[in-house]
């Protein structure tokens, strides 16, 4: 139990020191700005979008609810979804060039990868499960009885827990992280997660600024936590435009 305990005080020491060996290189996080810009978009949803979408709710085509449905269910797997889809994709992608790497950097990379989308998508439900426990909205299920201004916070009631949206939060983590990761196919991936955000929506157990707020929360925890992780040295390095960028990128040039 003592060695373990050493392990452990000894792996946060190292962490500590590669942080500070970085700490000319440190970007400032835009927060503020970000903030903003949810804010004003989540706002917007809010006042403009959900009553209108509360009340078409039950107009939308079934098969397309059922076909949302199916689709927004990844959301509830997001954990295993983002490891397979970060190594599929990176060994496709690099599938000609990766094996002129050293063995141990390449699964070193791999590993530390998974950690980042994992650490990525734990942070966004970890943040966004008690923030819809704490404002306590009302789903659009209640829609008719109560509109779209209805909160009871700190309920355990699943028809009272819509803001933020939790799967959404993880799909904006998860998208947000692969976009960093593979800067090539950001707009897919970016397009992707999107489209998935609206399927909580269609379904109807959302409203817009549900949705919206629960993409921003965990597109911004992505980034941030990509930030961190470049600041550590471990798979983002910091671009010359002061953004995260993939690491291998520059060792496969």
């Amino acid at each position: 139990m003592k060695a373990d305990a050493e392990e452990t005080k000894s792996f946060w020491k190292h962490l500590a020191k590669r942080y500070r060996a970085r700490e000319t290189i440190h970007r400032r996080v835009p927060w503020k700005g970000f903030t903003l810009s949810a804010l004003n978009v989540v706002a917007i949803a809010f006042f403009v979008f959900d009553r209108p979408l509360g009340q078409a709710a039950k107009s939308i085509s079934p098969p397309l609810v059922s076909i949302a449905g199916d689709v927004t269910d990844i959301g509830r797997i997001a954990w295993i979804l983002a490891a397979l889809t970060g190594i599929t994709v990176c060994v496709y992608a690099l599938r000609h060039r990766l094996f002129k790497i050293r063995p141990k950097f390449r699964f070193a990379y791999f590993g530390r990868m998974i950690a980042y989308v994992f650490t990525s998508v734990a942070a966004a439900t970890l943040i966004a499960n008690p923030l819809k426990f704490l404002i306590g909205r009302a789903r659009p299920l209640l829609y008719e009885q109560v509109g779209v201004f209805s909160f009871q916070p700190f309920s355990l009631d699943f028809l009272h827990q819509s803001f933020p949206s939790g799967h959404s939060s993880n799909i904006g983590a998860l998208f947000t992280a692969l976009a960093l990761l593979f800067p090539r196919y950001r707009l897919l991936f970016i397009g992707i997660g999107l489209w998935m955000g609206a399927t909580r929506v269609i379904i109807g157990v959302h409203y817009p600024s549900d949705v919206a707020a629960g993409l921003a929360l965990g597109g911004w925890l992505a980034f941030a936590v990509s930030v961190l992780f470049a600041r550590l040295g471990y798979v983002f390095s910091i671009g010359r435009d002061g953004w995260p960028q993939p690491r291998l990128a520059r060792v496969l040039r």
